[in-house]
């Protein structure tokens, strides 16, 4: 059931900071990791929980793999911003956006 995939997803806290770290931009998983302070093998488990709730698309960048917020429907789109204004309400993206300029490696792959 799709709307379980989708709760089951959204029900972490380290998802939820990878969510709010996309709605800043697309980002490759080591700077996630390195933002988030988890293995780069944990983060991409984490993303591909929510690539399959259809929440998150990632694309092949040479090494990198880039991933972005992607809601595949109107439904998940409605669920994502629902998500992102409770996590802007508890200051949670001011952080991560000083951890994500700090961490920034998108000289990496945006070329590619």
């Amino acid at each position: 059931m799709l709307l379980e995939k989708r709760l089951k997803a959204l029900a972490d806290g380290t998802r939820l900071k990878l969510l709010g770290l996309l709605s800043l931009r697309p980002c490759c998983v080591c700077e996630m990791a390195e933002v988030i302070g988890f293995s780069q093998p944990t983060i991409s488990r984490h993303l591909q929980r929510l690539v399959e709730a259809g929440l998150v698309s990632f694309e092949k960048r040479g090494n990198y793999q880039v991933y972005r917020l992607s809601p595949e429907d109107e439904k998940a789109q409605k669920l994502l911003a629902i998500v992102l204004e409770l996590l802007a309400e508890e200051n949670i993206l001011p952080y991560l956006e000083d951890a994500l300029k700090k961490a920034d490696k998108r000289y990496l792959w945006e070329d590619l």
